[in-house]
């Protein structure tokens, strides 16, 4: 009897960690409904759903590497580049690791080079044309940013980030 009473409890704690744990850094996004991608081929296949991203080139092709694709405070698994619609650049990162991604982006905005990046859960991209970005957060990805300034109005959704002093929001302004 004391023996089932001891496994009953030990199975009961060992229930409460796996819940406590499952919030970890792996996971992150997923409550939000952020979608996941993986791999480059399926971050080329989500923007390109909403918009033209054509001719990907991944690593250092295409211009020189960003700030967070040469520093591995960022934890970008690997770098693409494609075309829009417009022809303008779009920035496809895959993030080994969304919490210090999101520690490097509030160091950088801190350091006054803020981006604003559409965020999902391991993946980020910089969409610099406004109408490209707003077509892009039809796929439910989120506008993530660090800018010291940047308040989000009554009525727009906000979601819970791995750091404090950053934004994630459905609110893109103009």
């Amino acid at each position: 009897m004391r023996l089932q009473r001891t496994a009953a409890a030990l199975g009961a704690a060992l229930t409460a960690l796996v819940a406590l744990t499952g919030c970890s850094s792996d996971t992150w996004g997923e409550d939000a409904g952020l979608p996941a991608a993986g791999d480059m081929a399926a971050i080329e296949k989500l923007v390109g759903s909403r918009t033209m991203c054509s001719d990907l080139r991944t690593g250092t092709a295409g211009g020189t590497m960003s700030q967070e694709s040469r520093d591995p405070a960022w934890a970008v698994r690997e770098r693409g580049v494609c075309g829009d619609d417009a022809r303008d650049t779009l920035t496809l990162l895959s993030v080994a690791d969304m919490e210090k991604f999101q520690q490097a982006a509030k160091k950088a905005a801190g350091d006054g080079h803020a981006t604003r990046f559409l965020l999902g859960q391991d993946f980020a991209v910089v969409a610099p044309d406004p109408a490209v970005a707003k077509a892009l957060m039809a796929s439910d990805v989120l506008l993530f940013t660090c800018e010291r300034d940047f308040t989000v109005p009554d009525g727009y959704r906000t979601e819970k980030l791995l750091v404090d002093g950053c934004v994630l929001t459905d609110h893109l302004p103009a």
